[in-house]
């Protein structure tokens, strides 16, 4: 929703294929065909859990792809259009919307 300066680039592509998403989805109202737009927050891969091995602690509200995966799930089966996953991104985000911009660039990563 918001890219941060530590990772633009990661940030953008994802902000990308998220207005791509909606824009599709909006193209296919009427259709029948139904898309969901899931919103993961940090995904705990093999990667990060080597990491995690040495010590480093994981992003907070991480989630792993098996849970990603039964929340993407849960939310097809309820017809849904956008799941935010763990759900408490979703407030966590529309509130980092209204953040300034020269404090959002102080923000730690």
């Amino acid at each position: 929703m918001r890219v941060r300066k530590a990772n633009f680039v990661y940030g953008s592509t994802k902000a990308g294929l998220d207005g791509f998403v909606q824009g599709f989805t909006d193209s296919l109202h009427g259709t029948g065909i139904q898309v969901l737009l899931a919103r993961p927050g940090f995904i705990v891969g093999a990667m990060t859990r080597e990491l995690m091995a040495s010590g480093v602690t994981p992003a907070p509200f991480s989630r792993t792809a098996p849970e990603v995966a039964e929340a993407t799930v849960q939310a097809l089966r309820r017809g849904r259009r956008t799941v935010w996953i763990p759900q408490v991104l979703r407030p966590l985000y529309a509130a980092l919307r209204f953040v300034p911009q020269p404090v959002w660039r102080r923000m730690p990563r």
